[in-house]
Formats: C-alpha cells, structure tokens, sequence
C-alpha cells in the first residue's frame, strides 16, 4: 500500500508520527532530491512542527540544508520504513536524520475507531 502514495502522502506520513512537545527545541532542515521526478522537497523542522514543501529542483533554495539526501523513489519508501541510510546519496550531516527518526512515534496498530 505504501507504494501508491505520493511523494507528498509519504512526507506526510513523518509529519503526521511528529513527538511535537518533545522536539519543540528543534530546529533543521533537510532536504529530499528525487532525481526520477525532477523534484526536491525540503522537511523544516521548527517549533515543534514539521512542514514540508516542493522546490524547484534546478534552483536550490538560498539558505542551505544541514542534509540534502539524494534517492530514489525505493530508497525514500526504504527510508521511511527504517532501512539504513548506507546506499543513499548525500551531502551534509547525516545525524540529522537519526535527529528527526528519534522524534517521531511509532503509530498504534490496534486502536478502537469508534468508542461507545
């Protein structure tokens, strides 16, 4: 099922699994290269939040990433899912990574979706 979402739908995911009290004095920036779509998008963690958006992939933005991963749609899908980080591309600190892996949740797999 994973395969089917989108590049947008599987950032998401991070964000939606975001320990914001715990990672309120956060702050970084990463910045995800997907070659095979011409995209980047760039994660910002900041107050505890974690947006992200789409940025043209031939203009990199002004202020730099602390850690521009480069990877294939596979390796993203890897990523997310707890894969090393030992065949992906990238520039920067790859600490960042473990950082943000650290602060997000592990979702419940049996949860009540309707309560009496």
């Amino acid at each position: 099922m994973i395969v089917a979402l989108t590049t947008e739908q599987l950032l998401d995911s991070v964000a939606i699994r975001f320990d914001g009290p715990r990672a309120g004095g956060e702050d970084l920036t990463i910045d995800v290269v997907l070659p095979e779509e011409g995209r980047r998008h760039r994660l910002t963690l900041h107050n505890g939040a974690l947006p992200h958006r789409p940025v043209d992939a031939d203009s990199p933005p002004r202020t730099p990433a602390g850690l521009t991963l480069t990877v294939s749609r596979p390796q993203l899908i890897g990523l997310l899912a707890g894969q090393g980080v030992e065949e992906v591309e990238h520039d920067g600190d790859l600490g960042l990574l473990e950082r943000l892996f650290a602060l997000t949740t592990v979702p419940a797999k049996r949860f009540p979706i309707v309560t009496p």
